[in-house]
């Protein structure tokens, strides 16, 4: 068991919800998660259950597990339920989405509709559209 503490001396126990600042451009997005053990130079890993982004949410690939200063997150006992879809949530329904728009492409070129000029013939886009779908069914 670790002796670290947070920002405000409350012990860091793996399992419990806490809040950090996390650097966007030059700005601060407020980061839900959830203490997850801890590296062997003493910060803390936190999987990272919801970002608050104060305006563009396009920087850069985020991550589901980070790890972070010890004197850089608060440890919150239990914050109020929240109707915002988790990030995890919001990735699935995204991706659900898409499968939904390849599916509907590929039955409607299927059915005779018109081809995209951009994807060549019939043929190549049946092809790049199953591909598409392909590649979001295997991950």
């Amino acid at each position: 068991m670790s002796t670290a503490k947070d920002a405000r001396g409350v012990d860091i126990v793996e399992g419990a919800t806490c809040i950090y600042g996390a650097p966007v451009g030059r700005s601060i997005a407020l980061v839900e998660g959830v203490i997850d053990g801890f590296t062997a130079s003493g910060r803390v890993w936190v999987k990272v259950v919801r970002r608050a982004y104060g305006g563009s949410a396009s920087w850069g690939t985020p991550r589901d597990r980070v790890h972070v200063g010890s004197d850089r997150l608060v440890v919150v006992d239990a914050l109020p339920e929240c109707v915002l879809p988790t990030d995890a949530e919001e990735a699935a329904e995204a991706r659900k989405q898409r499968v939904d728009r390849y599916r509907a492409s590929i039955a409607d070129l299927e059915a005779g509709g018109d081809v995209p000029h951009y994807l060549g013939s019939r043929d190549e886009a049946l092809e790049f559209y199953r591909e598409l779908l392909a590649e979001l069914e295997a991950a």
